[in-house]
């Protein structure tokens, strides 16, 4: 058993993960109604592969852990993100608890690098979907962090099976 300030885990498990292929736009059709195979932009150069578990204390604490190593092509990158979740269970009585969460995104930043129309005209866009008409920006960033509570409640039916 792992002990550190005063809280020990009892038990690890790691419930998924493993190497996958992210789905990334192939065609794209312009203004004029014609398509364009744009796979080569977004070809996956990187190996992907992420790994969720958890950690239970004896604290009545559950830490989740989730990791991705990103994403990497020509035209898009994705950085590492690790997810952390806390979860606090606090016991009323036998029959009732109260959960606390919390869980943040740290890392997994989405950078676009943009196309260049041939007009001479250096107008940057999109290529995942040649929107020409709209200016081209970087995508906001969203740390998606997430709180939470919850009171649950055991009911006591008077069941009787005959």
């Amino acid at each position: 058993m792992i002990c550190l300030f005063g809280a020990c885990i009892i038990a690890a498990q790691i419930l998924d993960g493993g190497t996958y292929a992210e789905h990334t736009p192939v065609v794209a059709v312009d203004t004029a109604k014609v398509t364009h195979n744009i796979a080569h932009f977004y070809k996956v150069e990187n190996h992907q592969f992420n790994i969720n578990g958890y950690l239970i204390l004896n604290t009545d604490t559950r830490i989740d852990l989730n990791y991705d190593n990103g994403l990497k092509s020509q035209k898009r990158t994705r950085s590492k993100a690790l997810t952390v979740g806390i979860t606090q269970l606090s016991f009323i009585d036998n029959n009732s608890h109260v959960v606390f969460g919390v869980s943040t995104k740290l890392g997994g930043k989405i950078t676009e690098t943009s196309c260049t129309d041939d007009s001479g005209m250096d107008k940057q866009f999109f290529c995942n979907n040649l929107a020409t008409s709209q200016p081209f920006e970087q995508p906001k960033y969203s740390k998606n962090t997430k709180i939470s509570i919850n009171y649950e409640h055991k009911f006591n039916w008077p069941f009787k099976p005959k």
